[in-house]
């Protein structure tokens, strides 16, 4: 009863469109569930993903969940996710995805799952990686083990927003470590948000010539 009431007075709102949840939902409401942008698994990556990476490095394979689109609800779902603390809605987003990845057969010849870290600065300003909630939920999904500390960032960078993805690439390219046993593994990097793609590239270099057998991509949502 007296949660009914706390609800009255302080509903939970979808983080999508902010409208009020029903008892029985949970984060995002059940329109916003079906009418999100969201990447079609019956076929195979659009091209307009593969497009990011082709000719650039020797990848297995990419996938995104959702489209963004900016002032979309997307967007609102990953702002909410990076910059106010909903890391549940994070590993709950990353379940989601995973499980629905999981019934198309992506993913299924993976060995284990990297996050794309923060700098130990950014993470203790923020704390927690958006990235490994992500992830975090995503492994559940398709029951593959996730490795969070595998990949650590040791060079800050500022932002990257206006930047084409050449200079990014430059900006990042040395700015990862990874410490630990990839050999021979299919890797799948993970990150929250994919725009041009820089940032995967530049891991996937050092995760490939850390003697990975192969990379792969995933971000929870990808503009086209």
């Amino acid at each position: 009863m007296f949660n009914d009431f706390l609800q009255l007075l302080y509903p939970k709102l979808c983080f999508a469109c902010e409208d009020p949840l029903f008892e029985s939902e949970e984060f995002i409401c059940t329109y916003c569930r079906i009418s999100l942008a969201r990447v079609d698994y019956t076929q195979n990556s659009p091209w307009w993903l593969r497009a990011k990476f082709d000719g650039l490095f020797v990848y297995q394979e990419v996938q995104t969940f959702f489209i963004f689109a900016s002032g979309g609800r997307v967007q609102h779902l990953m702002h909410a996710i990076k910059y106010k603390g909903a890391e549940d809605l994070g590993e709950y987003l990353g379940l989601w995805a995973g499980q629905s990845l999981k019934k198309s057969h992506f993913f299924h010849e993976v060995d284990c799952i990297i996050p794309i870290p923060l700098h130990p600065q950014r993470l203790r300003e923020r704390a927690y990686n958006q990235a490994e909630c992500i992830g975090n939920g995503l492994a559940k999904g398709l029951q593959i083990p996730i490795l969070p500390q595998a990949l650590q960032k040791f060079s800050q960078t500022n932002s990257l927003i206006g930047q084409d993805r050449s200079h990014r690439f430059e900006i990042l390219k040395d700015s990862f470590e990874v410490l630990a046993d990839v050999r021979g593994r299919h890797v799948l990097i993970v990150d929250d948000t994919l725009t041009t793609g820089a940032t995967l590239l530049a891991a996937a270099e050092k995760i490939k010539a850390a003697g990975a057998k192969e990379v792969s991509f995933f971000t929870l949502a990808a503009l086209k």
